[in-house]
């Protein structure tokens, strides 16, 4: 992808087979459906991907995949899950680089217990990550974390580590986002959530991130391609269509993983298997979403953002 795209990354689900076991053919199939509409992949996220109940071996096996299946077409990031260590961490994030992804996405130090960490404690938890990993890494200042580095640290740690390529500020808010991205050299790169991508492009964003895009993958891209060209009407009418979905699957979150896996089962690309402690709604929820994903003609309106797509 040129640097004059916004890139739009899906965080991506992770299959499993009725079994509960890992569902490789189902995990390259949708793969490919994201790849042919030029979504980078965000493989194991801990809200979508599941990644807390993966093995290390698991999350390994499906960051191969992912690698495997892009071949360079769309950027591959790991979506390492939030961790009450930087050891913790740092076994998933070797596992990844083994892998060969192009980037980590490191959360902050998970605040278990309502636990807030000092400014002494997070600069021993990311000095201690970024020593040891040096792969190229982007830093998650995510809203559920309740708390966020102030930007004079972050600054002073890309000074120090040049292998931070990535910020990604999902939530946050439009002053955090413009004092930060003022702070920290251009050569760094800033993504947001997904419904503020036409406001946070404005401001510097270079793309967007969402689970959305699983089930409406075409439409999500839509709003990058439409805004680089400046077609404002087509960016208007795609950004409405991913509130609306929103809104609708907005009912069954939390978990990000229960509503995405409804969508694919509902739209019949997945078959909603989720591991515990996650459990699947029953068959009336499921027919409450698939109506009002008919009403809103959901299936016609990707089918016609995909006609815009590049051939």
């Amino acid at each position: 992808m040129s640097a004059d795209e916004l890139t739009i990354f899906c965080m991506v689900p992770t299959p499993f087979q009725d079994d509960g076991s890992l569902d490789e053919p189902a995990l390259r199939n949708h793969l490919r459906r994201l790849i042919a509409a030029r979504q980078g992949l965000y493989l194991a996220s801990g809200g979508a991907g599941e990644a807390h109940v993966l093995s290390p071996q698991e999350l390994r096996r499906v960051y191969e995949i992912g690698v495997d299946e892009s071949a360079g077409r769309v950027p591959v990031y790991a979506g390492l899950r939030e961790s009450r260590s930087a050891a913790d961490l740092i076994e998933i994030a070797q596992a990844a680089v083994a892998a060969r992804v192009d980037v980590l996405q490191m959360y902050q130090l998970d605040n278990g217990h309502g636990m807030i960490p000092n400014p002494r404690e997070q600069e021993a938890y990311w000095t201690e990550l970024l020593e040891t990993i040096r792969h190229p890494v982007a830093l998650s200042i995510h809203y559920d974390a309740k708390f966020k580095a102030p930007t004079p640290f972050l600054q002073q740690l890309c000074k120090r580590y040049d292998h931070i390529v990535a910020f990604n500020l999902v939530g946050s808010s439009t002053a955090y986002f413009m004092e930060l991205r003022d702070a920290i050299p251009d050569h760094v790169r800033f993504f947001c959530a997904l419904p503020d991508i036409v406001q946070f492009a404005a401001l510097g964003a270079a793309g967007g991130i969402n689970p959305i895009n699983n089930l409406i993958p075409y439409v999500v891209q839509n709003i990058a391609d439409a805004y680089v060209a400046g077609d404002n009407a087509r960016v208007a009418e795609a950004a409405k269509t991913v509130q609306r979905s929103l809104n609708i699957v907005s009912r069954w979150a939390p978990s990000t993983a229960r509503w995405v896996k409804m969508g694919m089962k509902v739209l019949g690309i997945g078959n909603g298997v989720l591991r515990l402690p996650y459990l699947l709604p029953p068959e009336s929820e499921l027919q409450s979403m698939a109506q009002a994903f008919e009403k809103l003609g959901l299936s016609d309106l990707e089918a016609e953002a995909k006609a815009y797509a590049p051939r």
